[in-house]
């Protein structure tokens, strides 16, 4: 989570409307909270529209996680981050009840191919809100990608499902990682795609992972020159560069984009490379770590965030 202190007018940024939308929380609930627990307490607007901080966002998501666990609202509304956190620990012995079935999946692929597209959109906001970004991008969308494969290969569903299902998660990814837009973490990774490389939904789950363990990520996104990745890296002195790379890519011309990138970055910036395409496109250079599942991420950002 971001840590924020208080907040004043140039740090609010978010309109009810969108805060309702990442958090799970209806608007009226959020004015009825602010009048009853004096939380969240937005900065209002001189047209009298209310913003809140990403602070605000960060408490709200675990105040609906800790609420579908079984809270109150008067236990939880209010409470500081950490408290919150940790109380949320204390739930994490029964962890099944926070573990989305294949039956969520199932609903949601369901929802899409019966052309429900907003029944799919509701399930997915009370996933995110379930688990939380990091959660959502392991139990959530990984299996939610695998099984929408396999729809398709059954021939359950048409190409412009797998299409939708794809537009779906994309959008709740990146409402998930607006939250932590702006921090300024360590380290500082910049995300991209080789080139010709349109698949961008592996990025975007790695972006969202790093910044919920306190990265900033820069994001280049798809399909971008490897001479403007480098570029980038150096003008921002990145840590890492993160590369995505799906199976349908180019191994031969994915390895050859690498192996250029690893030779021009600076000498302190690493190359990552990850997604299902990574292991065909291996690239045999001291700076470049191939990351093989969220744990090895994890290890990685621990490792340049701690100077080891």
């Amino acid at each position: 989570m971001t840590a924020r202190g208080s907040h004043g007018a140039d740090d609010a940024a978010y309109s009810i409307r969108v805060v309702a939308r990442l958090s799970g929380i209806s608007a009226d609930t959020l004015r009825m909270w602010e009048r009853r627990y004096g939380f969240p307490k937005p900065v209002r607007r001189p047209n009298g529209n209310r913003v809140y901080s990403a602070d605000d966002v960060d408490r709200l998501v675990l105040i609906a996680r800790a609420m579908q666990a079984g809270y109150r609202p008067g236990e939880v509304v209010g409470k500081r981050r950490r408290e919150l956190e940790m109380l949320l620990a204390e739930t994490a012995r029964a962890p099944a009840a926070l573990v989305a079935d294949t039956g969520d999946i199932a609903a949601i692929i369901q929802a899409v191919a019966s052309e429900d597209l907003p029944s799919a959109r509701q399930k997915l906001r009370e996933l995110a809100v379930a688990h939380g970004a990091r959660g959502f991008v392991v139990d959530v969308a990984g299996p939610l990608l695998d099984h929408t494969g396999l729809a398709w290969a059954a021939g359950r569903i048409e190409v412009r499902h797998e299409h939708a299902i794809s537009e779906l998660l994309a959008t709740q990814l990146r409402l998930l990682f607006s939250v932590y837009e702006g921090q300024s973490g360590k380290p500082r990774v910049l995300m991209a795609t080789l080139p010709k490389e349109q698949h961008r939904l592996g990025l975007d789950m790695a972006a969202l992972y790093i910044a919920t363990l306190g990265g900033d990520v820069r994001m280049l996104g798809p399909d971008t020159p490897a001479d403007q990745i480098v570029r980038a890296a150096r003008a921002q002195q990145v840590d890492a560069v993160g590369v995505s790379i799906s199976a349908n890519a180019d191994a031969p011309a994915s390895a050859g984009y690498l192996s250029w990138i690893a030779g021009e970055l600076p000498q302190a910036t690493e190359l990552w490379v990850g997604g299902a395409g990574a292991r065909k496109a291996a690239v045999d250079a001291p700076k470049v770590q191939r990351i093989a599942s969220w744990h090895h991420l994890e290890q990685n950002v621990a490792r340049l965030r701690d100077g080891r």
